[in-house]
């Protein structure tokens, strides 16, 4: 087990620095080694799931200290592989190898195609870092490591000012929530002394863990979850960032960074109290209805499903927050393949239109598009909740937990279910339905080669098949007894055990009929009546303007963070140039006066003095000079006249 872990982690991470350094001057300027760096890392992966799937699940541990720190243990970094691990190492490898196989047709002639490749591979080994972490410490450098090649995959073509900016954004948004991971850290570290998972769940297990810090932590780390999986307020980032490659945006919204987060909340859900997870709840919920709504009204392909993610990652944080550890962590895996699959249909979409976004200019593309059409179609089903597509299972999943400990939560679910099914309907029928709205976009429109088709087909087949209950992956390597008896919530498995009856007669009709009605009127508004739609938009107008702005959350954010933030820096800037700095040059310029005012002392009086002396016996050595002329005759005449004037005066005196 510790051999694959090794070679899971290494295939990437050679594939990144031999990528980096010689990729521009291989053939194909290396896209193929990459693509086998990430092949190790799944086929190790497959190996973990099917060995602990249809074997033993007991959890393999391996660390090995880092350094010594205080008093306390030694930190360490390691590998901790159990049910969940296995899980989403499969996931996070599986969806980047299909990235890296999409991508080769769809970078094809980029500039940077060489580079690409490079961030795909560090992406992807910064991802299984986290995952396989056995160490809070040790799954932040992972944390931080996705934030970075984020920032450089989003921002790829930074040459272009919005990529750039979006970049930016996503960067500094992820990094308010870090604060929240270290505040966690820091508070797990002053409570228990030891950052490593089994000794943090030993110590809320058995009650020493102090209630303070305990909420403490457990705050911090669902803000930091806040950040990285794009929960409301801090979901501003992840739309913009569809300014990246296509590609990029399937593997962070898929399995990797904001999947991060859900991850993080479901490892650690031993230590969350019932009062950080009714927060975690009712942010989920709000979230997934809030970004349902926005979804409505955009016109950009991505950006649907940019928001569609926002939607779907709060109601895996609904699941989690209502204790059903199994139904989030299982919806984070269905969604993987089917949201992957959907953002790669896109990709194939914008790839066959010349680069163009707009579901405004399409239509009718699923005859020119037939496998794009098709496995996207089934994306759109299975995220709709349809009985035996996988999203069925797991989004029942959750709302039976919301059902059973949040009844006004699960409506709330409900509803943004209805959305869902509808948006989902509304970017299907206006890019692969009806007549084309741009003949010259639907002429030149094609199906790309196998390199982009066969990644749909496998993630189509995984969107209806992953779900399935006889196959019994999920029930045993997302078992929450793995979790140990700490968990502060009831699971989904005991509720569903409890209420068997109920969800049968109650949830699983709603779930149902909640998919079809969203599909039904999505397919009724815009395919059947399209021609209607301005009219039957009239009177919800001002809610459209509220959804098509988003709700103004960048605004918001303008007015009470940016601005006051940028007029604290000119005040600083003010008070560093004209105080501080101000002072010193000061000092400064009073130093330059004062050694002018020296140097004219010196100058004028000092070396005056001196050289006034110099003249004064220069000219008493000139004058005595001039009688000392060397004749006898002289020196007796002046002698004589000496000698006589001194007598005249005796006499006259």
């Amino acid at each position: 087990m510790l051999t694959l872990a090794l070679l899971i982690l290494i295939g990437p991470l050679v594939g990144f620095v031999l990528q980096s350094l010689f990729g521009k001057k291989l053939p194909r300027q290396g896209d193929w080694l990459t693509v086998i760096g990430i092949g190790v890392s799944l086929v190790c992966s497959i190996w973990i799931l099917f060995s602990m799937w249809l074997g033993d699940a007991t959890p393999f541990k391996a660390s090995w200290d880092w350094f010594q720190m205080g008093a306390g243990d030694a930190l360490s970094i390691g590998i901790y592989i159990d049910g969940l691990t296995a899980v989403m190492l499969f996931v996070v490898a599986l969806v980047a190898f299909l990235v890296h196989v999409f991508s080769i047709g769809y970078m094809h002639g980029d500039p940077k195609y060489w580079q690409f490749f490079a961030w795909l591979q560090m992406f992807s080994f910064s991802m299984l870092v986290l995952v396989l972490a056995n160490n809070l410490l040790h799954l932040f450098m992972g944390w931080e490591l996705v934030g970075l090649c984020s920032y450089k995959l989003i921002g790829f073509w930074s040459e272009k000012p919005d990529p750039a900016n979006a970049a930016r954004k996503a960067f500094i948004t992820t990094r308010i929530g870090d604060l929240g991971m270290m505040v966690a850290a820091f508070a797990i570290y002053a409570a228990c002394g030891s950052f490593d998972f089994d000794k943090i769940f030993a110590a809320v297990e058995s009650g020493n863990f102090d209630s303070f810090w305990l909420g403490m932590a457990g705050m911090g780390l669902f803000i930091a979850a806040v950040g990285k999986s794009a929960q409301m307020p801090l979901h501003v980032w992840l739309p913009d960032a569809m300014e990246g490659p296509t590609p990029v945006s399937a593997l962070i919204h898929a399995a990797t960074m904001v999947a991060a987060g859900v991850y993080l909340v479901g490892r650690m859900m031993p230590m969350l109290t019932p009062d950080v997870l009714t927060v975690i709840a009712t942010v989920g919920a709000t979230t997934g209805l809030m970004a349902g709504l926005i979804a409505l009204a955009q016109d950009d392909i991505k950006k649907v499903l940019a928001y569609s993610t926002v939607s779907q990652l709060g109601y895996m944080f609904l699941g989690l927050g209502t204790g059903a550890w199994h139904a989030g962590l299982f919806h984070l895996t269905t969604h993987a393949f089917f949201k992957a699959l959907m953002f790669l249909g896109s990709g194939s979409v914008i790839h066959a239109c010349h680069h163009e976004q707009d579901m405004r200019k399409m239509g009718g593309l699923w005859k020119k598009l037939p496998v794009t059409g098709t496995t996207f179609f089934i994306g759109v089903l299975a995220i709709a909740g349809l009985p035996f597509l996988s999203g069925f299972y797991s989004k029942d999943a959750i709302l039976a937990g919301a059902y059973g400990r949040f009844p006004h939560l699960f409506w709330i679910g409900l509803a943004a279910a209805v959305l869902t099914a509808f948006y989902m309907m509304r970017l299907f029928v206006m890019t692969f339905m009806g007549k084309p709205r741009d003949q010259h976009i639907y002429d030149h429109a094609h199906e790309g080669g196998i390199s982009m088709t066969l990644p749909l087909i496998v993630l189509g087949f995984l969107a209806v098949v992953s779900g399935w209950p006889f196959l019994g992956w999920n029930t045993k390597l997302l078992d929450p007894s793995s979790m140990g008896q700490v968990l502060a919530m009831p699971t989904i498995l005991s509720y569903e055990q409890e209420h068997a009856s109920n969800i049968v007669a109650v949830v699983m009709p709603l779930a149902i009929a909640a998919g079809l009605i969203g599909l039904f009127l999505g397919w009724l508004v815009f395919g059947k009546g399209a021609d209607r739609v301005p009219a039957l938009k009239k009177p919800f107008r001002w809610m459209e303007v509220a959804f098509q702005n988003k709700f103004w959350f960048d605004e918001l954010f303008r007015e009470l963070i940016l601005k006051p933030g940028y007029a604290a820096a000119r005040f600083c800037t003010l008070i560093d140039s004209v105080g501080v700095d101000g002072a010193v040059n000061g000092v400064g310029k009073g130093g330059v006066k004062s050694g002018r005012g020296s140097a004219w002392t010196d100058n004028f009086i000092v070396d005056g003095l001196v050289r006034l002396t110099g003249a004064i016996c220069q000219v008493g050595g000139s004058i005595v000079s001039t009688l000392q002329s060397g004749r006898v005759r002289m020196y007796l005449s002046l002698s004589v006249g000496v000698v006589a004037i001194t007598l005249v005066l005796r006499w006259l005196l």
